[in-house]
């Protein structure tokens, strides 16, 4: 898995996290604000983007020239 898919796994965890058990938490005096579900979907976005391109690089072919003597065959 590549950097970009793995960031893009992580960012969907915390986005189903943030869905399963709310924004924030308090317990006593104590309180746990998860990141803003709306900057989620938009780092889910850019990430998404990211491992897109990753997968398009990796399938392409390398591009190959050939040079001849007599500047033939380019």
């Amino acid at each position: 898995m590549s950097t970009a898919q793995q960031r893009l796994a992580e960012v969907r965890a915390s986005i189903k996290d943030v869905l399963e058990n709310g924004q924030s938490m308090r317990k006593g005096d104590r309180q746990l604000d998860r990141a803003q579900l709306a900057s989620l979907r938009i780092l889910e976005e850019q990430c998404a983007k990211a491992a897109a391109l990753e997968v398009a690089a990796a399938s392409t072919r390398p591009r190959i020239s050939r040079l001849f003597r007599a500047g033939k065959g380019i």
